[in-house]
């Protein structure tokens, strides 16, 4: 078992959880600049990943209904022959309690930068006793609080009634889908004319067989008759080719990767989370994926935590550590474990890593 200790220049050296959603509580006690997560489905990855996001916000958004109506923590709602979604701020919490003294918290297992959430009802009475689910939904707030205030602060209409919060921290993710052209040429639209936007055509060559030698969004939005806008493509000038190449047409392991890429240059200073990081890209490449991660993350001053059920990722990963010649702080691997509703996070530094790879030690 690993012993080394958290780098505290990280935003979140370590993490503990507490009631969040379907974690009890968890705590990860040393993240690296890339923390990677393995285990089987339904352990609890994507929770974790969730919390991040919840964490680095700090309630300066609705982040956290965000989270909820991409999990399907969310009800329609008709009123006067309209719709609204109506999000179950509820779901947040272990059990969805009806007791507004439950509390939620997402912290370093130090203490420090903890942020709790707990429910409040803006009536006065609990959730139990309302009729329509609609109706608690609509009449439930939530309160926060944290580390470096003692009072709880109740949020309404993107306004703090109290001390505002420590600021939010960027935080960008990733989803296990391939990405579409809108998330592509957002994200490239920030990094266009810089050396990032080189560095993510690098990545880019790193797994297509052509040369890819340009890559821009052409083709303004046109309006349709039917009413629909048409968003612009992501298209690449490919060597020895004289016409214009999607670059969804290349494979989605082109589009994952070039994604990643602008992801890391977009999240500069802050958090990058990709769900099921593996997706779409080939064993062969996976090294050279996380080298380009790592690496990335190094200079863009990012910390990565992505999950994966891929015994491929996991080798590529300790062969990226290897051959970089990175330490445990650069990466490390935790397998999430669930017995009923105890979790443990076992990691394994990049020795472990190497061992488990080229023995055939299962640990995804």
């Amino acid at each position: 078992m690993a012993d080394a200790q958290p780098d505290q220049s990280l935003h979140l050296p370590s993490l503990v959880i507490k009631n969040f959603r379907g974690i009890d509580e968890l705590t990860i006690p040393r993240l690296g600049r890339v923390t990677l997560l393995a285990g089987k489905n339904g352990v609890g990855k994507t929770t974790v990943l969730d919390a991040v996001r919840v964490w680095a916000d700090r309630g300066w958004t609705h982040v956290f209904d965000v989270v909820l109506e991409q999990r399907g923590d969310s009800l329609i709602a008709i009123e006067n022959a309209q719709k609204r979604i109506v999000v179950d701020r509820t779901a947040l919490f272990t059990n969805r309690p009806d007791s507004p003294e439950v509390s939620l918290s997402v912290a370093t297992a130090e203490g420090d930068s903890a942020f709790q959430i707990r429910q409040v009802n803006a009536t006065g009475q609990l959730a139990g006793v309302y009729p329509s689910r609609v109706d608690v939904l609509d009449n439930l707030h939530l309160e926060m609080q944290f580390a470096e205030s003692s009072r709880w602060d109740t949020k309404k209409s993107g306004l703090f009634h109290g001390n505002a919060p420590p600021d939010a921290t960027i935080c960008n993710t990733l989803g296990p889908d391939r990405p579409t052209d809108e998330t592509v040429e957002q994200y490239w639209s920030e990094v266009a004319l810089t050396p990032d936007e080189d560095r993510a055509l690098e990545a880019l060559n790193l797994i297509t067989a052509a040369e890819v030698e340009r890559v821009a969004a052409l083709g303004p939005p046109i309006s349709v008759n039917s009413g629909v806008t048409q968003p612009r493509r992501m298209m690449v000038k490919v060597r020895g080719v004289d016409y214009q190449v999607p670059l969804r047409s290349l494979g989605d392991g082109a589009m994952r990767t070039y994604a990643v890429a602008l992801a890391l240059a977009k999240s500069s200073g802050g958090f990058l989370l990709i769900d099921e990081a593996e997706n779409g890209i080939h064993h062969s490449i996976q090294p050279k994926f996380w080298k380009m991660v790592l690496q990335t993350a190094q200079r863009n001053n990012v910390q990565v935590i992505a999950t994966t059920h891929s015994w491929d990722a996991l080798r590529g990963f300790s062969r990226a550590l290897t051959d970089l010649e990175l330490g445990d702080k650069d990466g490390v691997l935790y397998r999430i474990q669930r017995n009923l509703n105890n979790f443990r996070a076992v990691e394994y530094d990049k020795h472990e890593l190497e061992v488990i790879t080229t023995s055939g030690i299962e640990a995804r």
